[in-house]
């Protein structure tokens, strides 16, 4: 057993098209490697659906990690597999049911990019095993290659932390952001398929689970103090100082935290390894990474989606022996389709039936703004997010759950509209139908989920009559 090839890693994907026609779709990316070769990626979805979210998975940028094309390319067909089997996945000791695949598979878009520098693993796999870079031709240089995950547009003026503008150095940023046709078809993912929500580009190695921002440390209190910002040009790379600290919301924050948890709990229950979920920065400060551009795009471009990207990094090695490769790609696999779950959103699923598309930015926004900012309101978020991925598999196959909650999102969206309105209160009504479908699902919810739902239904008791401002105000 050895590594695959760059050529077989695309046969691979190319037979998965063929063979699952029913829930893949091959994309073909517009620009071939700095050497001519073609570069792929596949769909996995079952059905369209209304406002369906999208996960990116992204392997292979540095091209001496060769376990994770393999590893991605192995997640895609055991998805492809258990769905179409209607089995579920286990992972040494973590278990998703068929279920779970199911919820995935028809809830969620999957874009699986495997090998973003097939040149650099040719090169890797029959001439310099260590290889990190493309193949670029560097003008006025003796030296080839950029480092792909230096090459991004985020600080791509600059050269913190580990970034280089010499092209001789292993981190290379390149002459500039986007200059590589490989870093142009990630981007080309993000701009095409704008559902997408949530992004892992695949590395290798030390065991860790890097979130935003990478350039400096976070901070969550002055949105002036932003990599947008000239004013703190220079200033930014040197960690624990109080010149300068890269603004995060927040409720961002808290959502890469814990999902990060998630993603750390489900690898550790495979066979024990504990990955370290930490801002990028902490490993090293960096620039031009793929993680801090996919998260950066909504700052810069306000119509642009909220991207929840990290940097996966796995193993303790690159190049494992193959059979220690095939334990860190079942430890990461089940992380990855963990983060999957982490990714629903029962609010977005059910948009459509309930009329509230139009309206899901403000929603956003009073969940991010108003409610966070609330010690009540954070601990709501919070348990929603814990337990959203089992929401959504009980709201779904049920119908009679999926009327209830429609009805209920009908409701929120009426007082989300009308919160500006002090007199506007929350009715019997509301409660009641509240009540009645958190008393459903109750019957059929996990212990964790169901401790969540008596703790919301004894906040109802103190709702009726009092505006949602009111409410928030409360202790």
């Amino acid at each position: 057993m050895a590594y695959l090839s760059a050529t077989a890693i695309e046969d691979c994907i190319q037979w998965l098209a063929v063979a699952y026609p029913a829930i893949t779709n091959l994309i073909v990316l517009p620009e071939q490697s700095v050497e001519g070769r073609t570069i792929r990626a596949l769909k996995i979805a079952s059905g369209e659906g209304c406002n369906r979210r999208g996960v990116l998975f992204i392997g292979g940028t540095h091209a001496r990690e060769l376990i994770n094309p393999d590893l991605l390319v192995a997640l895609a067909l055991k998805l492809c597999q258990a769905y179409t089997n209607n089995t579920g996945l286990t992972f040494g000791g973590k278990s998703y049911t068929s279920a779970s695949i199911k919820l995935i598979v028809e809830s969620l878009d999957i874009f699986i990019l495997p090998l973003l520098n097939p040149d650099g693993r040719v090169y890797v796999q029959t001439t310099d095993a260590w290889w990190r870079k493309n193949r670029r031709v560097n003008a006025g240089s003796s030296c080839k290659g950029v480092d792909l995950n230096r090459n991004y547009d985020f600080l791509a003026n600059f050269a913190i932390g580990s970034t280089s503008t010499n092209p001789c150095s292993e981190t290379f940023k390149g002459p500039s952001a986007f200059s590589e046709p490989e870093t142009r078809n990630a981007r080309h993912m993000l701009n095409t398929y704008p559902n997408i929500v949530a992004m892992q580009d695949v590395h290798s190695s030390g065991q860790l689970i890097l979130h935003p921002w990478g350039d400096d440390d976070n901070q969550t209190t002055d949105p002036a103090m932003n990599f947008m910002d000239p004013a703190f040009d220079g200033m930014r790379g040197t960690l624990g100082d109080m010149v300068y600290k890269e603004y995060i919301p927040a409720s961002d924050l808290d959502w890469f935290v814990s999902t990060g948890n998630r993603m750390r709990d489900a690898i550790s229950a495979v066979r024990g390894r504990m990955y370290t979920v930490e801002p990028a920065s902490q490993l090293y400060p960096t620039s031009g990474t793929s993680k801090d551009y996919g998260y950066s795009r909504h700052f810069v471009n306000a119509a642009k989606r909220r991207v929840y990207a990290y940097t996966l990094e796995t193993g303790l090695e690159f190049q494992p022996p193959y059979a220690e490769a095939l334990n860190v790609m079942s430890e990461a696999s089940a992380g990855l389709v963990e983060f999957c779950l982490a990714s629903l959103c029962i609010v977005e699923d059910l948009s459509c039936e309930a009329d509230i598309v139009d309206n899901l930015d403000d929603i956003r926004l009073f969940r991010d703004k108003e409610l966070w900012a609330s010690e009540r309101g954070r601990t709501w978020i919070k348990l929603f997010r814990e337990n959203n991925w089992e929401i959504t598999a009980l709201v779904i196959k049920n119908p009679d759950l999926r009327r209830q909650a429609v009805a209920v999102l009908k409701r929120a969206n009426a007082l989300v509209v009308s919160r500006k309105q002090k007199l506007k209160v929350i009715d019997m009504e509301t409660i009641k139908m509240v009540n009645d479908l958190s008393s459903q699902l109750i019957k059929q919810a996990s212990p964790g989920f169901k401790k969540a739902i008596i703790e919301v239904q004894n906040d109802l008791k103190h709702f009726k009559g009092k505006s949602i401002s009111e409410i928030l105000r409360s202790h």
